[in-house]
């Protein structure tokens, strides 16, 4: 494997944990994680793709190593936090990665960085209505009526919610890594982050609302995008990796047969493709 650096920066008063390989004089790819995962879950992809790019994993406020908010997260804070993150760490133009949560995340990065991001690689990365599965209904529930909700959404953070998001949709559940859950779950069962997860998960009904925005910054930078996603994902299905294209034409749209976390299954072929993706990203 190559040669991974771990470390812990200070941003806005936390300490936030930051996987990174490669060489930092070539092109970047900045990874963003999903929910309830850290940056672990990127280790096998980060192997492939540093001999050729440097390769970048912040872990968000209370996700892994990274400190939580001392106030109630909201999706804004945590992207104000990784921006200054990026800037902190010195990267100046980068192809930005984002897997679930983290489009949310990235998008309100890329609204502030703008032209830094040559490109998109969305992984199950939602940005579109038409992206919204079966199995965000459970939330969209619990968003309309909290008490009545309550029960599904506790479920979601235990143990057996964690390992169902790892193995939802995949080929074969054998193939999914036992410990990602295992791991992740760790942090869930830390004193308070429970209902932390939880208030980032209420937050997530303000996104939609913002995807106009989100569109129309796509529409006006044209940056490269990938959309690979498991085509397999109960909870963003192939409809929102399709409708990229809608706003930038060009979008190249990968349908894997796997699930949600499709790095389980497909981490060389994604590789592959993220690689093609940063050499046409920083082509010119």
């Amino acid at each position: 494997m190559s040669a991974l650096s771990y470390r812990t920066i200070e941003v806005d008063g936390l300490n936030i944990f930051v996987r990174e390989a490669g060489d930092s004089s070539k092109p970047t790819l900045v990874l963003l994680p999903g929910f309830p995962s850290s940056t672990r879950a990127f280790t096998r992809l980060i192997d492939r793709l540093a001999p050729q790019w440097h390769v970048v994993a912040i872990d968000y406020p209370g996700f892994g190593s990274s400190d939580p908010l001392p106030e109630s997260p909201t999706f804004d804070r945590i992207a104000e936090v990784v921006r200054d993150a990026i800037d902190q760490l010195g990267v100046a133009e980068y192809v930005l990665y984002m897997f679930d949560l983290g489009a949310p995340v990235g998008f309100r990065v890329a609204l502030e960085h703008d032209e830094r991001v040559r490109g998109i690689v969305t992984q199950s990365g939602n940005a579109y209505v038409d992206g919204f599965g079966p199995g965000v209904a459970g939330l969209a529930e619990w968003w309309q009526d909290r008490e009545k909700g309550q029960p599904t959404v506790d479920a979601f953070v235990s143990l057996a919610g964690t390992r169902m998001q790892w193995q939802v949709g995949a080929r074969n559940p054998e193939h999914v890594d036992p410990d990602q859950a295992i791991a992740d779950q760790a942090i869930l069962d830390l004193p308070g982050r429970s209902e932390y997860m939880k208030a980032i998960l209420w937050d997530y009904q303000n996104n939609p609302a913002q995807y106009p925005v989100w569109q129309a910054w796509l529409r006006r930078r044209q940056p490269k995008v990938l959309a690979i996603w498991g085509k397999n994902d109960p909870f963003f299905i192939p409809a929102g990796a399709v409708a990229f294209q809608r706003d930038v034409p060009d979008t190249e749209v990968i349908l894997l047969d796997t699930g949600h976390f499709a790095l389980e299954e497909e981490v060389d072929a994604i590789a592959e493709h993220t690689s093609v993706l940063l050499e046409r990203a920083f082509a010119n």
